[in-house]
């Protein structure tokens, strides 16, 4: 069926290149063809098909920040739609982007997310600290609009995309659009923002291109315009389970777990740093507690963006239970007429409180409502993936992925609850039943260029994940570079994650150094903050050497380690604490301070 698509009407390739094509695919199947097609549309080898030549003179730029690939995936689209209604138009990473040349530009669109409590993305913050900083030059000639991704739930929603709109004001370019915020389900009013951008910006040029804009939109042969690659977010590969191991003792307070994915290396590749995007489905007995709690028929039908299913399919692998969001609160609150729960949802800061600390079904049990099938599909927010940081190198696994995951397991509000993903992932996927999966790139996690750059790896917990596959690929590249490995959790006998793992990097001679922090070990509890801080001089000694810091773990360990580190520079380095801050400042601009923190 795939070679009956090489044989148009009106061939772009002779007989010859037609006949040598033929062969190449005669023995791949569905999945490698599919990839080769997007490898050579990534490659632009895919040339697309006749479209408004582009209008001399436009050139847009349109940068993105992005921490897990939405905000990428955005722009992308958005250029490959620009360039086919006459736009020459140019995708940039804002990590890939020399700040200095924004004075020279004249139109860009910006795509960002907001990472963490209101910070940019790493790949984001050098453009963004350089827009707010004293040199940041007059953009009079510029004209700009900015779409913001981020989550509702966050109380700083979308401030990245809120600061670069101001300030990009404030040094005088003019708004094509007005900025356009983005809640987690962010496709449809993305894809609104994008017609209003290159509308706004064919009016912008004398209007010539807005008439031509919707004729001439072309698709790539071989694939959608909303694709950017045969597998991702909206396309995941299907994974099937080969390993799934604890590796905490039995007696651990956490359950965490080593599990191993079996993929296609020709559908999925990833680096070190990368995250694995995976699909979950939730706990059928979670779907029929909360079917049960409502007094609703499982095989009533509900439409979910064009398509019918029943509500059964549709709670369990469609929409959000375990994650409850302010703007599910706010509906709910609707349905039951409730004055407490109104005013609970009507209060932002009550409301965030809330939905942290309880899942949809101790909403429905403490506020009973009746509602319709429909009506409590439209309530619910759709089902998002979760990210792991891939714990493997692709190529000493080639056609497996490995992830380090801590079961969600938890009681509260008189029931059992249960992560949505890693209950599913560890407790509920069978080897031989599949999962889809995508990689999300971490363009800002990635290993030094230079192999004979030291490294310094902090890890929490989970967040250990990323180095072991830092190590594996330091060893097949033969790297020269000293690594240290800061590491820490509970206890010591129960938590050592991947214990014998760095005891033969260590055997090897790969690991330099290692620092271990237990913070629950009778009369030796400390913190990787407190590790490291009793360790500054040699960690101060080692940034002074050129090493690059990473940081991988819950949002408030980094934090810590963050301030821990201004006290390091500040104390070792003789600075001031404005000195000390510029130091660290500089770390980041200069791509040698990563953070991965969630």
């Amino acid at each position: 069926m795939a070679l009956a698509h090489l044989e148009p009407l009106t061939s772009p390739l002779d007989q010859r290149q037609l006949q040598a094509l033929q062969t190449a695919l005669k023995d791949m199947s569905p999945n490698q063809i599919a990839w080769v097609s997007g490898y050579l549309a990534g490659l632009g080898a895919v040339e697309p098909a006749p479209s408004a030549p582009p209008k001399p003179g436009i050139v847009l730029s349109i940068l993105y920040g992005s921490q897990t690939g939405n905000a990428r995936a955005v722009a992308e689209q958005l250029g490959e739609r620009a360039r086919h209604q006459g736009i020459e138009a140019q995708v940039l990473s804002m990590g890939d982007y020399n700040a200095r040349k924004l004075a020279k530009e004249r139109w860009v669109l910006v795509v960002v997310s907001t990472h963490g409590e209101g910070e940019p993305p790493e790949t984001a913050y050098a453009l963004h600290a350089f827009l707010h900083g004293e040199r940041a030059p007059r953009l009079e000639s510029l004209r700009f609009a900015v779409l913001g991704l981020g989550d509702s739930s966050y109380e700083h929603f979308c401030q990245t995309a809120v600061d670069f709109d101001r300030r990009l004001d404030e040094l005088g370019a003019l708004r094509l659009l007005p900025l356009q915020t983005c809640d987690l389900d962010y496709q449809s009013a993305a894809a609104d923002w994008s017609a209003k951008a290159l509308d706004a910006l064919a009016e912008q040029d004398g209007g010539e291109l807005a008439t031509r804009r919707r004729d001439n939109v072309v698709p790539l042969p071989g694939r959608r315009l909303a694709e950017a690659s045969a597998y991702g977010k909206d396309n995941p590969w299907p994974a099937t389970l080969l390993e799934n191991r604890r590796i905490t003792s039995e007696d651990a307070i956490a359950d965490v777990r080593h599990l191993a994915l079996a993929v296609d290396p020709g559908a999925l590749r990833y680096r070190p740093g990368d995250a694995l995007g995976v699909w979950p489905r939730n706990d059928p007995a979670l779907v029929a507690a909360v079917l049960a709690a409502l007094d609703l028929d499982g095989d009533a039908g509900v439409e979910l963006e064009g398509a019918e299913l029943s509500l059964r399919q549709a709670l369990s692998e469609r929409l959000e239970l375990t994650q409850l969001h302010p703007k599910t609160l706010q509906a709910w609150a609707e349905h039951t007429a409730d004055p407490v729960l109104r005013g609970l949802a009507a209060d932002t800061a009550r409301a965030r409180a809330f939905v942290a600390e309880h899942q949809f079904i101790d909403l429905v049990a403490a506020y009973p409502a009746r509602v319709e099938a429909r009506a409590l599909a439209a309530s619910l927010r759709p089902l998002q993936p979760r990210l792991y940081s891939i714990a493997s190198c692709q190529d000493e696994t080639e056609d497996e992925v490995h992830l380090t995951l801590s079961v969600l397991r938890y009681e509260a509000h008189g029931r059992s609850h249960l992560g949505a993903a890693s209950g599913f992932l560890a407790a509920r996927l069978d080897p031989d039943e599949r999962v889809g999966v995508y990689v999300a790139e971490n363009q800002a996690f990635r290993l030094p260029q230079d192999g004979a750059t030291p490294i310094v790896m902090v890890g929490a917990g989970t967040g250990v994940a990323p180095y072991r596959a830092f190590l594996q690929q330091r060893a097949l590249d033969g790297d020269t570079g000293r690594n240290w490995l800061v590491f820490g959790n509970r206890h010591f006998h129960r938590d050592f994650l991947y214990q014998l793992d760095w005891q033969a990097q260590r055997r090897a001679g790969r690991l330099a150094r290692v620092s271990l922090a237990f913070s629950r070990d009778p009369g030796a509890g400390v913190y990787v903050q407190q590790r490291l801080r009793s360790e500054g001089r040699e960690l101060y000694r080692w940034l002074s050497e050129g090493a690059h810091l990473y940081v991988c773990g819950a949002t408030a360990m980094g934090q810590a380690v963050h301030e821990t580190l201004l006290g390091i520079v500040r104390d070792e380095g003789g600075l001031n604490p404005d000195a000390a801050a510029e130091y660290v400042d500089n770390l980041r601009r200069e791509a040698r301070y990563h953070r991965d923190l969630y």
